[in-house]
């Protein structure tokens, strides 16, 4: 009889054990565990991740196959991200361009491109202001902060917070991706969310 509990005790560690390491690996989903100083401390896929993302102006049009949410800390700030997932790569190109065109943005010349200074020329302000959508948000102004061209990735003040969101693709599907930052330091954020289109 004991015999047969230390072996019931032996297969029940082992099967919780496989169950742990496997929540473990599935939890990490699509995120890296840092970005810069940044640790990731929560993670949502499936249902969860879904629904928030049903609630986000533009990002909702996206058609979800699949949804992530995830929070990073760290010493400055937290940045929460979110990324709708497209059945297929065209989908997601053709509402991509579809939320970047309602919100304002543009894949043309015609915007100026960040120079570093947000918010702290006059020019960069009278170009934000003739970009107001309403009083909570700006028009998205594409960023030039890669060294590459894809992906675009633009930034956008709403809710008195600033905002960035690009897209990424390969041959069978398209992801995109919004982030959010708690932190005013510009230089920071940037940073970040340079390392966040490489590793996520």
């Amino acid at each position: 009889m004991k015999r047969t509990h230390i072996a019931i005790v032996i297969v029940l560690t082992a099967v919780l054990a496989a169950s742990f390491l496997y929540v473990s690996d599935s939890r990490k989903s699509i995120f890296t565990e840092r970005l810069g100083d940044m640790t990731l401390t929560r993670y949502e896929t499936g249902e969860v991740a879904a629904q928030q993302i049903s609630n986000m102006y533009g990002l909702k049009e996206i058609p979800l196959a699949k949804g992530y949410s995830a929070v990073y800390r760290g010493n400055k700030a937290t940045m929460r991200i979110w990324v709708a997932e497209a059945p297929d790569h065209n989908i997601a190109n053709d509402a991509f361009n579809a939320m970047n065109s309602m919100l304002g943005g543009s894949t043309g010349h015609e915007e100026h491109e960040y120079s570093g200074d947000v918010g702290q020329t006059d020019s960069h302000k009278s170009h934000s202001d003739a970009g107001m959508m309403n009083d909570n948000f700006t028009r998205p102004v594409k960023l030039d902060i890669m060294e590459f061209v894809k992906p675009e990735v633009y930034m956008m003040n709403a809710n008195n917070a600033v905002n960035y969101y690009y897209f990424k693709m390969n041959y069978n599907m398209g992801r995109v991706y919004w982030i959010i930052f708690d932190s005013p330091d510009m230089g920071y954020q940037l940073s970040i969310v340079k390392q966040a289109v490489m590793d996520i």
